[in-house]
């Protein structure tokens, strides 16, 4: 359709305002320059960010509703605790942009490919043959699959399979079709996790890398140990996201019991989904960092290095200690010459000031004025600056 929509009446017509699917944030300091929400720290802690010129100042989400007067179930107040729990399923938040799908009506924000939409079909269908034989099918990989979908008795078995299945959910074989449907339903949910399956081996390349790094740093003891620490804490980054797919395929390798029980199944999957795109989207900085490196000593090598072990080291427990005394990764340019050996003892960079509250943070981003940028219209700046008389508009 090409042409305008309709226009609701005057008694239906929805109120002029701010859209409850994007996140049309009220007050003015959302206008600022380069103004976002996301995660920082160890642990993760939501922050608000603004431009500053020569980099970027944060504050915390109570200095920013605080100093800005957004009052306790206004439209900010409830955006903001949207941008919070939106910042679990995409990396930023900027005034202006869609809330994620996850937390209007359970969806995936993202999308995955066709392939893994039949994958996740193609699994199915072989449990629920299974299922009908009650004898367990094996497959090493997505190829055995596929064969076993194609072949002519297991299609044959297949149709039977939904038959039985009908009967088994109380409905009339005339009805099997809603099998089938059950089952579309059910692999349009799985297959984000067989995409996110699919994710997940960029960590198992890593281990991979560090296994040959070992034999390559075989002479230097002090990078070996390094790499050592890297490898078990590599098992348990793999172990993390693994336990999260063995326990959702342990809950739907029951096929039969999932159908029956299909919207439980589905917030189960959801939530798996979630956890694991969110340990992902964690990783991505490191994934990309060691795509397409040559496995050899090289300055390349060593960034990749540091910055996986810190990262690592953060994450998970036992690693906490081994990089206490150790610096930032980026603390300065690697030297020519420079060796991963060199690079864990480097000295550690200055701090990011923080600053306090939003004011200060405001008054650093006016003293800032970078001749890069343009200045805000209408000093925006320092007009967010100044208390407003006007209370935020509260939802009633």
């Amino acid at each position: 359709m090409t042409g305008e929509p309709p226009q609701p009446s005057s008694e239906t017509a929805a109120p002029q305002g701010p859209r409850n699917t994007h996140f049309d944030f009220q007050a003015k300091v959302f206008q600022a320059p380069g103004a976002h929400f996301e995660l920082r720290g160890h642990p993760k802690k939501p922050m608000f960010a603004i431009d500053m010129g020569t980099g970027q100042g944060y504050v915390s989400l109570a200095d920013l509703r605080r100093t800005f007067f957004i009052q306790a179930g206004s439209y900010d107040d409830k955006l903001i605790d949207r941008a919070e729990q939106g910042l679990h399923f995409v990396p930023d938040i900027r005034p202006g942009d869609e809330i994620p799908n996850e937390l209007l009506d359970g969806t995936a924000s993202w999308t995955v490919a066709r392939k893994h939409k039949q994958i996740a079909r193609d699994r199915l269908q072989v449990q629920l043959l299974s299922w009908m034989s009650g004898k367990p099918i094996s497959y090493a990989n997505q190829d055995d699959l596929k064969k076993i979908i194609a072949d002519d008795n297991n299609k044959k078995a297949l149709k039977d399979a939904f038959n039985k299945a009908a009967l088994a959910l109380g409905l009339p074989v005339e009805q099997s079709e809603k099998v089938l449907d059950r089952i579309e339903t059910l692999a349009r949910e799985i297959c984000y996790i067989e995409a996110l399956r699919d994710r997940a081996k960029e960590l198992f390349k890593i281990r991979a890398n560090i296994e040959t790094l070992i034999k390559v740093y075989v002479g230097d003891p002090r990078v070996s140990a390094d790499l050592g620490r890297i490898k078990m804490l590599m098992v348990k980054a793999t172990d993390e996201t693994d336990a999260i797919f063995n326990a959702i395929d342990a809950e739907t390798a029951d096929v039969m019991g999932a159908l029956m029980s299909l919207d439980d199944i589905i917030r189960a999957v959801r939530k798996a989904r979630d956890d694991v795109h969110f340990i992902l989207m964690e990783w991505d900085p490191a994934i990309a960092r060691w795509q397409n490196l040559a496995m050899v000593k090289s300055q390349e090598v060593d960034r990749a290095l540091t910055e996986t072990y810190q990262f690592l080291a953060k994450r998970f427990a036992t690693g906490k200690s081994m990089m206490k005394a150790r610096p930032k990764a980026d603390a300065k340019p690697t030297e020519p010459g420079e060796t991963a050996k060199s690079i864990m003892s480097r000295e550690p960079p200055k701090p990011q000031i923080v600053p306090d509250s939003a004011k200060s943070l405001l008054k650093m981003a006016e003293a800032a004025k970078a001749p890069a940028k343009p200045e805000p219209p209408k000093s925006l700046l320092k007009d967010l600056a100044k208390k407003t008389s006007t209370p935020a508009k509260v939802d009633k």
